[in-house]
């Protein structure tokens, strides 16, 4: 159900929906205690109603508001309204660097660099303060439309709670980090994986890994490591080839430590290519405490790898390239198989262990691997190891054919979730239950949930909406604030705002609430109530002089002073105060009527009287003339008159018709 034209905490007014995600809704408000624009993030009500999500949620949420910087999406305030738990933001009107990408393609290295850059910046500062992004992509980046470039969503992209190291991953699949798929693991070395595929994506135009499955991806990303970006995209120099493999190197000990530390080179490979060394300059590591010096080697293009293997017993020799050259062997078997030295005479450095377990290579010497032809070779050799070794196990398991992402149904119809499951081969069961913000007839949530990785075929259940839950309001007229608010607790429902008129019930009681008629109201909704003033000061038979100051001392302001007859009130008296709204607020407006005296009047002996004095007379005892004469008007001021039509000393309403006549 959407939020928009409501009013969020009491300061938030809601105007449309700006995204929708897999966690939350975002939504453009307006700020009305200091008037400026915000984005108002609405976790969706079946994770905010989990304690520990909803505890991390806001303790994560105090700690992103702690940041201040240009790169990054300001958190402004947290809090919940009801059973509506939100994050209020800065609001960045433009478009996402995914957008960009869509409509623009690939950016030039150079230009893909300085763009780079400034997420660096802003993600630097959140590992400074203590925070992880945990789903960095283009998606998250804000290209604004005054040119700035920020980085929103620090520390909600996963799913914060007990089963975060239990399989369950959140976040894009494309982006997440070996450790992260493998161990549920995360800090600062997995937010630079993901920023180093985004670079790659900057640059290429695509994703390093392709796959209809999430879990093909997935196991992509622990097994064959991010290619560099000159195999997609041969004009791409070196020099940035070695940068994103060095951001993605699949062992976390090989990347950078951080964001910081990642800057820190961009910003020299920038001032290369600026120089035009981008085809012969290699990454300088050294200056770096956190790398060994192993990590820091580069190879020359004389720099070989030898191998020799054998895949499941089948034969598979790889002839060497310049043997006279040094020379790594790579010592190591496919199933358990031996394997020997080519040219044991080179000069050489070995490598030992068994593929599948190796110990992780450095990230250039990862770049001269795969540069080098026989590094091609072991990449095909070990593909197909991996495809014979795991063959049907791995297809049942994590691949294809068994394990698969949970699409997002939320907000979708019975029949059309069930249609979405039919290639799962799933068991789908259907439970209902009451929901505010979800219609009638749709999803609420899925179990799994969506984006978790489930077995094709296992059950799945689709939880459908029933609408709120009705219930009617108890009474709660003449009741205090405290107590209304304790028995609509009691009910199911909450205490809303309470604004105070003047009525006839006691000071500082419930005259009236929503729901006061009757109807059903939803479980769980703010009550407004309307809390009495006390009545009206009476002032009837009061002077005008002392009506008006016993309104003022009760807060109200007299806006008019009217008059009518009244047989109650003597001319001149008051003879009430008539309210100018109803019900009547503090400082509201009334209007005192005055009395002219009473409603009915005798009448005088007026024959022989001129026409003229006459009607004068009998018009200010507010009677009603009508004059029955054959003369001219300019005459009646000597015309006598002769007949009345309503005797002399007859008592008479104010404004009877009386006739005069001088026939």
């Amino acid at each position: 159900m959407s939020l928009a034209n409501t009013l969020v905490a009491d300061r938030y007014r809601v105007e449309r929906l700006l995204a929708r995600g897999g966690m939350a809704d975002v939504y453009l408000a307006t700020d009305e205690r200091l008037d400026r624009k915000v984005a108002v993030k609405v976790i969706y009500p079946h994770l905010a109603e989990n304690p520990s999500f909803r505890d991390r949620f806001i303790q994560e949420a105090k700690m992103a508001a702690k940041l201040s910087h240009p790169n990054l999406v300001n958190v402004f305030d947290q809090g919940t309204d009801g059973n509506t738990t939100f994050l209020v933001m800065e609001y960045v009107p433009g478009i996402t660097l995914r957008e960009a990408l869509s409509h623009n393609g690939k950016l030039a290295p150079t230009r893909a660099l300085t763009l780079f850059s400034e997420v660096l910046e802003g993600l630097a500062a959140a590992h400074r303060g203590g925070i992880l992004h945990r789903d960095l992509k283009p998606e998250n980046v804000l290209l604004a439309d005054d040119g700035r470039i920020k980085l929103g969503d620090f520390g909600l992209a996963r799913e914060l709670d007990s089963n975060t190291n239990t399989g369950s991953l959140i976040g894009t699949i494309a982006y997440l980090s070996p450790e992260l798929i493998t161990r549920g693991y995360a800090d600062a070395r997995s937010d630079v994986y993901a920023a180093g595929i985004l670079l790659f994506e900057l640059i290429t135009g695509e994703q390093p890994f392709k796959g209809s499955e999430a879990a093909h991806i997935a196991h992509q990303h622990t097994s064959a490591g991010v290619p560099a970006p000159s195999s997609v995209e041969a004009s791409i120099p070196p020099l940035v080839d070695e940068l994103v493999l060095w951001a993605t190197a699949m062992a976390p000990e090989h990347r950078p430590a951080n964001a910081g530390e990642l800057l820190e080179v961009v910003r020299r490979v920038r001032a290369d290519l600026k120089n035009g060394l981008g085809a012969t300059a290699h990454l300088d590591l050294s200056h770096l405490p956190s790398l060994n010096t192993q990590a820091t080697k580069v190879f020359s293009a004389s720099d070989a790898t030898q191998l020799i293997g054998d895949v499941s017993g089948a034969a598979a020799a790889a002839s060497a390239v310049n043997p006279s050259s040094a020379a790594t062997t790579v010592l190591g078997g496919f199933e358990g198989q031996p394997t020997e030295a080519i040219n044991p005479s080179a000069s050489a450095t070995t490598v030992l262990g068994s593929f599948g377990e190796d110990a992780p290579m450095t990230p250039l010497e990862e770049l001269a691997w795969k540069r080098s032809r026989r590094g091609k070779l072991l990449a095909i050799l070990i593909a197909a190891a991996a495809m014979l070794s795991l063959g049907a196990g791995w297809w049942f398991g994590a691949g294809p054919g068994g394990l698969s992402a949970m699409p997002n149904l939320t907000g979708t119809s019975v029949a059309s979730a069930q249609e979405n499951l039919r290639p799962y081969a799933a068991h789908i069961v259907v439970q209902q239950e009451y929901s505010k913000t979800v219609s009638a007839g749709l999803i609420t949530h899925t179990d799994p949930t969506s984006g978790s990785l489930f077995w094709r075929g296992s059950t799945i259940t689709l939880f459908e909406s029933k609408g709120p839950e009705l219930r009617a309001v108890p009474s709660i007229e003449g009741l205090s604030v405290a107590q209304a608010t304790s028995k609509l607790q009691a009910a199911g429902f909450l205490a809303g705002t309470t604004t105070q008129y003047f009525s006839s019930g006691a000071v500082g009681t419930v005259f009236s609430f929503l729901g006061s008629d009757g109807g059903p109201v939803p479980l769980g909704t703010k009550i407004p109530m309307l809390i009495s003033l006390g009545p009206v000061p009476d002032v009837a038979g009061q002077s005008q002089t002392n009506a008006i100051t016993a309104l003022q001392n009760a807060g109200l302001k007299v806006s008019a002073v009217t008059s009518e007859y009244s047989d109650a009130q003597t001319i001149g008296m008051v003879i009430r105060a008539d309210q100018t709204e109803n019900p009547l607020p503090a400082g509201g407006k009334v209007v005192l009527v005055v009395s002219k005296g009473p409603t009915t009047v005798k009448m005088p002996a007026v024959k022989g009287e001129t026409i003229a004095a006459t009607k004068l007379a009998l018009e200010n005892l507010g009677l009603n003339v009508q004059v029955n004469t054959d003369q001219l008007q300019a005459n009646w001021g000597l015309v006598k008159v002769k007949s009345v039509s309503v005797a002399a000393g007859t008592v008479v309403k104010r404004g009877t018709l009386v006739t005069i006549s001088n026939k």
